[in-house]
C-alpha cells in the first residue's frame, strides 16, 4: 500500500511539472507581437524581456543577434527543459526518459548526416543538456567530424544504430538520408511501443501509446499524401506497425490512388474531429492536428507520461512557429505573411 503511494506521488509530480512547464508557453498575443517584429534583434529582445526564453537569451546581452545563433540559443531552451524533464522522471524511476533519449539520438544522427558534405554540422548541432550527455552513447565529435556515409557509419559503431546505418550505408542502392531517417524512425517506434507495454497497463497503456504513436500517424500520413498525390506511381512511404489507424483503414491508406482519398481517410479515423480545413499545405494541417490532440492531452489526461509527452510536442511547435518568425523577418515578410505559417 506505501509502494502505491509513493509511485502515485511520484507520478503526479511529473504530471505537475509538465503542467507547470506548459504554462510558459507562449500566447497568441506573443506570437502577434514577435510576428510584427521587423529584425531579428528586436524579436530577440522581445522573447528576452516578455516571455519565459529570458534566462536563456540573457547570456546574448550586448551582441549582434544573429538568426542560427539565436537559433541555437532557443534550440538549447528546449533542450534544457526536456532533459529536466526526463532526468526528473528517471530519478523517480519512470522509463520514457529512454524513449524521449532515443528519438532525441535520432535526431543527431540525421542532423550529421544531412551535412556530410559540409563543415557547418557543428554549426548546427543540438546542443544537448547534461542528461542527454550523460546518458547517451553516441559521439558528437565523431558524428560531427563525419564527411562520408562511412565515416557515418564508423562513429556510430559500438551503438543500437549501428546495423542500422550499416544498412542504410552498404545497402543495394546509393546512400539516402531518407532511406536512413524511415528506418531509424521504424525502429524507434518499434522499440518505444515495445517500452510502453513492457512497463504500462490498462487504459495508462492504450491512451499513452495513443500518443506515443501520434507522430509517427502524422509522418505516416505526410508521406502518403505526397506520394499518392505527385508521385502516384511511387512507393517507398513511411510506415510503422504501431498505428491508431484501423486494420481496414490502414489497407486503404495504402491502396488509395490519390491524396484526395488520403484525407478522406483520415477525416474518418480517430483523428478526423481533430484535423482542420484550413492549412495552406498538408504539413501544416497535419502539425495543426497534432497541436489540437496535444493539447487536449495536456489540459484533460490523467496519465503524467501522456502530459509530458504531449508538452514536449507543443514545445516542439512552438520551436517550429518561432524559426517560421525569425525567417519571415529575413525575409521582409508582413506580420500577415508571417502569421499564415504559424500553427496555433
Amino acid at each position: 500500500m506505501l509502494q502505491q503511494t509513493i509511485a502515485s506521488l511520484s507520478q503526479n509530480a511529473v504530471l505537475a511539472k509538465a503542467r507547470a512547464m506548459y504554462a510558459d508557453s507562449l500566447t497568441r498575443e506573443d506570437y502577434t507581437r514577435l510576428a510584427a517584429c521587423r529584425t531579428v534583434g528586436e524579436a530577440a529582445n522581445y522573447l528576452k524581456t516578455h516571455t519565459a526564453y529570458g534566462g536563456v537569451l540573457a547570456s546574448l546581452q550586448n551582441v549582434k543577434f544573429h538568426r542560427a545563433r539565436l537559433e541555437a540559443t532557443l534550440k538549447r531552451y528546449m533542450f534544457s527543459r526536456v532533459g529536466a524533464l526526463c532526468g526528473f522522471e528517471k530519478s523517480l524511476g519512470q522509463p520514457m526518459h529512454r524513449i524521449l533519449l532515443y528519438k532525441y539520438e535520432i535526431e543527431y544522427i540525421l542532423l550529421c548526416a544531412d551535412y556530410l558534405d559540409s563543415d557547418s554540422a557543428g554549426v548546427y548541432s543540438m546542443e544537448w543538456p547534461a542528461f542527454f550527455k550523460k546518458h547517451s552513447d553516441l559521439d558528437p565529435i565523431a558524428l560531427e567530424r563525419a564527411r562520408s556515409p562511412e565515416m557515418l557509419l564508423t562513429a556510430v559503431q559500438g551503438t543500437r544504430y549501428a546495423g542500422i546505418v550499416e544498412k542504410a550505408v552498404r545497402g543495394q542502392t546509393d546512400f539516402s538520408v531518407q532511406v536512413l531517417e524511415n528506418a531509424l524512425y521504424a525502429d524507434f517506434y518499434a522499440q518505444g511501443a515495445a517500452v510502453i507495454r513492457e512497463n504500462f497497463s490498462g487504459k495508462a497503456r492504450d491512451a499513452l501509446l495513443a500518443c506515443f504513436c501520434l507522430p509517427a500517424d502524422v509522418k505516416m500520413i505526410e508521406s502518403m499524401y505526397r506520394l499518392k498525390k505527385y508521385f502516384p506511381q511511387s512507393g517507398g512511404f513511411f510506415e510503422v506497425a504501431e498505428t491508431a489507424f484501423t486494420g481496414a483503414q490502414r489497407e486503404g491508406l495504402r491502396t488509395a490512388e490519390s491524396g484526395e482519398e488520403i484525407l478522406e481517410i483520415l477525416q474518418g479515423s480517430r483523428y478526423g474531429r481533430y484535423f482542420p480545413k484550413e492549412g495552406a499545405s498538408i504539413e501544416q494541417k497535419t502539425q495543426a492536428m497534432e497541436l489540437r490532440i496535444h493539447e487536449k492531452n495536456i489540459r484533460f489526461s490523467t496519465c503524467p507520461e501522456v502530459v509530458m509527452l504531449s508538452y514536449i510536442g507543443i514545445l516542439e511547435n512552438e520551436m517550429r512557429n518561432i524559426t517560421h518568425i525569425i525567417e519571415g523577418i529575413r525575409y521582409n515578410l508582413s506580420a500577415e505573411e508571417i502569421a499564415a505559417y504559424l500553427v496555433l
